[in-house]
């Protein structure tokens, strides 16, 4: 019986001092996301960035421990950009940098899921794996920031009517309203600009994590 009591009492141990190092690797990468809220960036003229690095550590924190270390660090990053941001309404922009990220972790989730894969950090060091999953979420991430930025975040900002958003946002993007193309040209900006981001978060996210063998030290089963 004691030692069957002492394997038991290692077991939970070991599971406590693996929730706890989770926990402290998530909040660590937490907080580097929020000191990166402060990094110079590149913005375009209404005041997205053209290009920051926030979301990364949302992504590294899942690759290494999986789905619910990547949520945690992303509401960490949030909490960030809503209480530090220099952006005129904070709100608009945290919750549009969470809503464009979250599918880069939810939907490479699901594809493991879905397909049957090993559930492991070990599964994203394919490159195939990685790169399927990740094409299709940066997809998802297209279509869900153009419907925000259609129905919410641009009427919130400037009080505008949905069907005024397109020609507002082509005037900045492109340098016109472009007429009666203006919502093609609106889905393409919005897609182009959310490609070109979400690439970044994915490609420099794996290189942090796979050929460093960080992965090896943290790694999800």
């Amino acid at each position: 019986m004691t030692t069957e009591k002492s394997e038991d009492v290692s077991r939970e141990v070991k599971s406590s001092i693996y929730s706890l190092r989770e926990l402290v690797v998530s909040s660590v990468l937490g907080a580097l996301s929020i000191f990166l809220v402060f990094t110079p960036d590149v913005r375009l003229p209404w005041g997205m960035a053209a290009l920051d690095f926030i979301a990364i550590p949302w992504i590294i924190a899942f690759l290494l421990f999986g789905l619910k270390s990547g949520l945690l660090t992303s509401i960490i990053g949030f909490l960030g950009i809503f209480f530090f941001s220099e952006e005129a309404i904070p709100l608009v922009g945290a919750t549009m940098k969470f809503s464009a990220t979250i599918p880069l972790i939810l939907v490479p989730a699901l594809v493991l899921k879905f397909t049957r894969s090993r559930s492991s950090s070990e599964s994203f060091a394919a490159k195939k794996t990685y790169v399927f999953s990740m094409a299709i979420a940066i997809v998802v991430r297209c279509f869900v920031t153009m419907f925000l930025n259609y129905y919410w975040a641009v009427p919130f900002m400037y009080n505008l009517k949905p069907s005024d958003v397109p020609g507002a946002f082509n005037f900045f993007f492109w340098g016109g309203s472009l007429g009666s193309n203006a919502l093609a040209y609106y889905i393409l900006g919005v897609s182009l600009w959310n490609t070109w981001q979400g690439v970044v978060d994915a490609v420099v996210s794996w290189f942090v994590v796979y050929p460093t063998k960080l992965y090896e030290q943290f790694r999800w089963r």
